[in-house]
Formats: C-alpha cells, sequence, structure tokens
C-alpha cells in the first residue's frame, strides 16, 4: 500500500560552536630602510664616445647562409 499523503518535515540544524583559531593581532610598525652605495669613480673602457677601436668591426669570413630554402609549385 501506498499512503495518499506524505509530509515532510526540517528540523533545525544543531548550532556548532566556531572551530579554535588563534586570535588575530595586530603587526608591530616596521620601517623600511634602503641604503644606496655610489662608487667615487667609475673605470671603464667605453665611457664616452661610446666607440670602437678601428679594425674591429671587420668579421672575417664573410658568414654564408646558414639553411637552403627549396619553393616547388604544384
Amino acid at each position: 500500500m501506498v499512503p495518499a499523503l506524505s509530509v515532510t518535515e526540517q528540523v533545525p540544524v544543531p548550532e556548532q560552536p566556531p572551530p579554535l583559531q588563534p586570535v588575530k593581532v595586530e603587526p608591530a610598525a616596521g620601517a623600511a630602510v634602503k641604503v644606496t652605495t655610489v662608487p667615487l669613480a667609475y673605470a671603464a673602457m667605453h665611457v664616452a664616445p661610446q666607440e670602437m677601436p678601428a679594425g674591429l668591426l671587420v668579421t672575417v669570413p664573410i658568414p654564408g647562409p646558414v639553411l637552403l630554402t627549396v619553393s616547388v609549385k604544384a
């Protein structure tokens, strides 16, 4: 037999305590410090006028093509 009337009832969910967590605290105030040192003298070969000595811009031998490309039309 199947009953003609069906009743569904929802019961309240039991209250659960919150999980144990550490207490939030504000961090202590801090200060950022950045120290930059500048050398007294800067020694470099090319500072001004930024040019290469004569004869160093020559590439010997002249490089050839690296690969061969073949095109085929059908």
